[in-house]
């Protein structure tokens, strides 16, 4: 729901024509209704994608009753009307969003009262009373929010681009994009631009729009959640006891989260998490539509038959994208766009096509499966050690082969080169799992490394994935949803006994429930995901010259014959993540429209470009 922006100006009043391009830039995110507000050296900008309440009494920005608060808010706050009755009693409203649930509860209550929403979110709250204004963004970061200073300007908004837009410099931090180029992505605050901020989930940032000081408080952090006694408690059950634990929680979390005045769907994958959602969310809405992507041209990487399957034990009507190679590369630099970063990742433009088709099919809505793999473990090559000490932890036998195992590591590792990494980065992935591992001190150390590193997740490689999931869905307005990052389930599962999250096999509880409410042996067959093989597609389509005559070499400092030989190396994920480099720096530091880029990327003998009207065959399952 919705795009934000702002700035506040040491001297002055805000230039208005900066905060219309911004407006401009993030249209897509709120096509409904948009709006500016100044009030003296501040400047707030809005553009809505009307979700609850879409009549004119949902407006942003908002001010509360007595004027002393102004909102710009992206989101949704699932608990909000639990929040009226609970800590606003008595207060008068002027209709039915949760943003003017939101602008009383701070007016009356204060910026703590944050700590109690329970939902997606990210806002710019102005109090004209103590001349502050605060930025906030929820608890693991489902929806953005960037921030710089320049020229004696704070800027903010939802996307990188809105800042660009509104003048800010877009210098690369080259620092920053060798990490991303080496480890496909950069935690913590950095960005690859150049003195622009990403906030941290969790967080609030407050200004002194007087002075232009700012302060920052970490109101959550997944580490809180985690409860020797409720571990203990937890331990004392069954695994079965546990999983019917998880049901409750997750169905309340679903429920929860359809909270719409318009049509809403899920994402249906075929996977395991996807369609428990799917599966619960039919119950509560008998004529709910689901969207998914069949990759056409690599059956063995197509989930499409599977979700047929869901979608016809569980009588919902299935829309399926069927992409190919050329609709992949169709939607290829449009994603890079809006993803505002190098793609690591091919599953962002199939992501892109299925929002597309919801949004034409009138689905504003779409809960996604996102957040399951990192609570109970589900990623099969992701924590080998821990996971095979963990398994080996009753044997000897096994404990003693895992020692020969990883001394048989360390001598392979000798000699080999060290990625690039960046300082600030890889200290801020250091702290995450420090603070991890001192959150399990109560349990042994076999089980503590494994649940830190799991735990971890949230804050390292969690945050790359919901970018992906916010910014390639509200490419095309679509909003997705995330009832397994809902808090409660959350805590819940943190403190779940690590066997029986992972027991006898990984994501046991979902697969104990996909076993009781969807088709046989969906539960159980092996693991794809959303991933397939791109390399092909590119190979075969993209100029060489675009990455031999282009942007990126000069701009990471890198030698011809260094940069051909980096070129000819072209591993399978790795060309993906060079191509879509290349492609943002010429998009985001070259300031060359999408068309010019398309061109360039497929300008060579015998090659053409992709057709571009629509991108992708639709159907009906």
């Amino acid at each position: 729901m919705c795009g934000i922006g702002g700035v506040i100006v040491r001297d002055g009043v805000p230039d208005m024509m900066a905060l219309s391009r911004m407006r401009s830039a993030l249209s897509h995110r709120g096509p409904d209704d948009h709006d500016i507000v100044l009030r003296g050296n501040v400047g707030l900008v809005h553009t809505r994608l009307s979700i609850v309440d879409p009549s004119p009494a949902g407006h942003q920005p908002m001010a509360d009753s007595t004027g002393r608060w102004l909102l710009t808010y992206n989101g949704e706050i699932y608990n909000h009307l639990r929040l009226r009755a609970q800590r606003l009693p008595g207060t008068s409203y002027r209709g039915g969003s949760d943003s003017e649930t939101l602008v009383e509860l701070l007016a009356r209550r204060g910026i703590g009262e944050v700590a109690e929403l329970q939902g997606i979110f990210a806002f710019a709250a102005l109090d004209l009373e103590r001349s502050m204004l605060h930025l906030c963004r929820d608890a693991f970061g489902v929806k953005p929010l960037y921030f710089t200073q320049t020229a004696g300007a704070l800027w903010f908004a939802s996307e990188i681009g809105a800042l660009l837009a509104a003048g800010v410099p877009a210098v690369p931090r080259v620092d920053a994009l060798r990490h991303a180029l080496a480890r496909r992505w950069v935690s913590g605050t950095a960005t690859v631009f150049d003195g622009v901020h990403r906030l941290d989930p969790g967080s609030t940032v407050s200004i002194d729009v007087r002075t232009m000081s700012t302060s920052v408080n970490s109101w959550y952090h997944p580490t809180l959640d985690v409860d020797p006694n409720r571990a203990a408690d937890l331990a004392a059950m069954s695994a079965g006891q546990t999983t019917a634990l998880v049901e409750e929680h997750l169905r309340s979390a679903v429920r929860a989260q359809l909270m719409a005045d318009v049509p809403l769907g899920t994402m249906c994958s075929g996977g395991i998490d996807s369609s428990l959602l799917t599966a619960f969310a039919r119950e509560e809405l008998p004529h709910l539509h689901a969207f998914n992507v069949s990759i056409v041209d690599q059956p063995e990487h197509d989930e499409g038959p599977w979700a047929e399957a869901v979608a016809a034990h569980l009588d919902v009507e299935l829309h399926t994208v069927r992409l190919d190679a050329e609709g992949w590369l169709a939607g290829l630099v449009p994603a890079v766009k809006h993803f505002e970063y190098p793609l690591s990742y091919e599953a962002s433009v199939g992501l892109a096509a299925l929002a597309e088709r919801a949004r034409a099919d009138g689905v504003k809505v779409l809960l996604s499966g996102e957040g399951a793999d990192e609570l109970l473990g589900g990623y099969p090559w992701m924590h080998h050690r821990h996971s095979a000490d963990f398994a080996a932890r009753n044997s000897a036998i096994a404990r003693f082969r895992r020692v020969l195992g990883r001394a048989r590591e360390t001598v392979l590792s000798k000699g080999t080169t060290s990625l690039p990494f960046l300082p600030e980065s890889e200290s801020y992935d250091r702290a995450e799992v420090t603070r991890a591992v001192a959150a399990y001190r109560h349990h042994p150390g076999v089980r503590r490394n494994f649940e830190a590193d799991l735990l971890s997740e949230f804050r390292v490689s969690l945050p790359q994935i919901l970018a992906r999931g916010d910014k390639n869905t509200m490419q095309h307005s679509i909003e997705a949803r995330v009832p397994f990052l809902d808090r409660d389930l959350v805590a819940l599962c943190i403190n779940l006994p690590l066997q029986h999250r992972l027991e006898p096999t990984r994501k046991n509880p979902l697969v104990e429930l996909g076993k009781r409410y969807l088709p046989p042996g969906l539960a159980t067959r092996p693991k794809i995901g959303f991933s397939f093989d791109v390399s092909g597609y590119l190979g075969s389509r993209a100029s060489r010259a675009f990455l031999e005559q282009g942007l990126l070499r000069d701009v990471l400092g890198i030698t011809t014959s260094a940069w051909r030989d980096q070129i000819e190396l072209d591993p399978h994920r790795g060309s993906m993540l060079l191509w879509t480099s290349e492609i943002w720096a010429r998009l985001f530091l070259g300031g060359e429209s999408v068309e010019i880029v398309e061109e360039a990327l497929f300008r060579s003998s015998g090659r053409r470009r992709p057709s571009t009207e629509s991108g992708f065959e639709a159907s009906e399952g």
